[in-house]
């Protein structure tokens, strides 16, 4: 047995535990344990006929809800890290019970799951690829590799619900394009800039998944290359056209600004109002290119 427990003000909020048998939810302070609500999707609004939502709630959500035997990548639930741990896209309700989510809950956690599926290409929705191995065509993930090949029975049942759906109903906007050249004059600055009394960047995110801010090799410029890797990097931890929902830019502001509620690094950024927070928005939502930084 697991149990994980969050902290609001230094008391209990609610604590998540998983047995062998499931997930078991006990309530402390609050009955609802997200921080802040999920933005609304295109699809808000274009309400579930009965048979829809017992198709989403038992093919989906059984999913989410899944017992892998663990709490570490690529064995935890779900919904251990897509509730409360969670303010990015795919950030779901808190479950009503140890069973599971209410109706009602479950109604807003179509909401939030029709971000990430395509009904035009239902392969490419990002509900199927990021729980998906990378040699089978997947994309990055943090709770590590479910499926190792699209054959897999979760998989298949995924794809099927997303099939069922009119092909027209949920297609996801075209993201802007995040430029290159604005990310190695004046986002790469910032890595190597650290605010009084912490950090820089470099000194935790040098490697690995998240190995965004490696210091220079030769001397106190990046060359192209380590540059280009440096924004592949990167971009694992933006979403494109949207900041509020970007790694990047939530895990080092503050919890009380809208920020992440866990890093292990400092807090850059004290509200979304800092410029330098703008400034990296701007550059998210495509607005900011070339090589001016003013």
């Amino acid at each position: 047995m697991v149990m994980v427990t969050r902290l609001r003000n230094g008391e209990r909020w609610a604590t998540l535990t998983l047995t062998g048998g499931g997930l078991a939810l006990v309530l402390g302070l609050a009955t609802a344990v997200s921080s802040c609500a999920p933005a609304e999707s295109p699809a808000a609004g274009q309400a579930l006929d009965t048979a829809e939502l017992e198709a989403y709630r038992t093919t989906v959500e059984g999913v989410f809800m899944t017992d892998r035997g663990g709490t570490t990548s690529g064995y935890a639930a779900c919904v251990m890290c897509h509730t409360w741990q969670t303010s990015v896209r795919f950030s779901l309700e808190t479950p009503d019970s140890d069973a599971g989510w209410s109706a009602e809950q479950s109604r807003r956690n179509f909401d939030v799951v029709s971000q990430l599926i395509n009904t035009a290409d239902p392969e490419a929705s990002r509900l199927l690829r990021k729980p998906l191995g990378a040699g089978a065509g997947g994309l990055t993930h943090t709770g590590g590799t479910y499926w190792t090949s699209p054959e897999e029975p979760e998989y298949v049942a995924l794809l099927e619900w997303i099939e069922s759906l009119p092909d027209d109903r949920f297609i996801p906007a075209a993201e802007p394009e995040v430029d290159f050249e604005f990310f190695s004059a004046c986002v790469q600055r910032v890595f190597a800039d650290p605010r009084e009394g912490q950090l820089r960047c470099s000194n935790c995110h040098s490697g690995g998944l998240a190995g965004f801010a490696p210091a220079p090799a030769g001397g106190d410029a990046w060359s192209e290359e380590e540059a280009q890797l440096a924004y592949r990097s990167l971009s694992r931890l933006i979403t494109p056209g949207d900041p509020e929902q970007s790694r990047f830019l939530l895990k080092p502001l503050h919890p009380d600004g809208g920020g992440a509620y866990t890093h292990n690094g400092p807090r850059r950024w004290q509200s979304r109002d800092d410029p330098e927070w703008q400034m990296l928005a701007g550059w998210v939502r495509g607005e900011r290119t070339g090589a001016s930084c003013s």
